[in-house]
């Protein structure tokens, strides 16, 4: 380990992009939960008429965020010391 010495992290374009991608699935989930609180202070009782696409929404943003996973693993993996 290099104790002190801050690590060099490697961002591709494509990580970027991705990057921007998660940001903007942010903001419109965001919005959308604020609709649904809205939403549910007037509609108790009923399944808010945009539940499906919060769902799209989580499922994209968790697709979105494991890519970007993949993809800084296997540009920032340390060398094993084998």
């Amino acid at each position: 380990m290099n104790a002190g010495v801050p690590m060099t992290e490697i961002i591709i374009a494509e990580m970027e992009e991705i990057r921007n991608l998660i940001a903007q699935t942010v903001a419109k989930r965001n919005t959308l939960k604020h609709e649904m609180e809205k939403w549910y202070e007037t509609h108790s009782g009923k399944r808010f008429e945009r539940s499906n696409e919060l769902i799209t929404i989580d499922s994209t943003l968790s697709q979105l965020d494991s890519h970007y996973k993949r993809l800084w693993d296997y540009h920032n993996a340390k060398p094993s010391l084998a």
